[in-house]
């Protein structure tokens, strides 16, 4: 079946750029093991606390509030640092994807990613982050897709479907 090209644009925002970089920390090993790190040194501070010296209930605190206070604040003010400094997200980006794979354009600059240079996509609650490798992503908000959410997502799955491009999160469900 031959499927009409899905064409969007992107204003990129602080919010968005946090829910990414929140998801990419925290869905990786690092950050599953420094969420686990800080909630066991939590239920030992509240456990232990009268056992423990001053420096332990110093130290247990930090540990605790590392990745389950200060990572998500440090991230936050990284993501609106970043809307100031990088000149790409000044300016709405334009989407094309279709069966040749995904074509962004701002200004006069276009560029096409093939559907076999892709590492992977992933379907959050609000996003597609379509990876171009393992740390950088395109990040697609459902509220910037007027309605093609589900559209996307399906023409995604489909066009990747003969290559090595692996598809996590709500995307799995979508490959037939």
């Amino acid at each position: 079946m031959e499927r009409k090209p899905i064409t969007f644009s992107v204003k990129m925002t602080w919010k968005e750029i946090f829910k990414f970089t929140m998801h990419h920390t925290y869905h990786s090993i690092a950050g599953i093991f420094g969420v686990l790190l800080s909630l066991f040194a939590l239920a030992n501070l509240i456990i232990s606390f009268d056992k423990l010296s001053d420096q332990s209930k110093t130290i247990m605190t930090i540990v605790a509030a590392w990745f389950l206070i200060f990572e998500p604040l440090r991230m936050l003010f990284r993501s609106k640092s970043q809307m100031k400094l990088v000149k790409a997200y000044r300016k709405p980006l334009d989407y094309r994807v279709d069966e040749q794979g995904i074509t962004v354009s701002q200004d006069e600059e276009s560029q096409t990613i093939e559907w076999e240079r892709l590492y992977r996509i992933i379907e959050t609650k609000s996003q597609f982050l379509v990876y171009s490798n393992r740390i950088n992503s395109f990040i697609f908000p459902k509220s910037s897709l007027e309605g093609q959410a589900d559209e996307l997502g399906n023409a995604m799955a489909e066009y990747s479907k003969d290559t090595a491009v692996r598809l996590l999160g709500g995307m799995k469900k979508r490959r037939r």
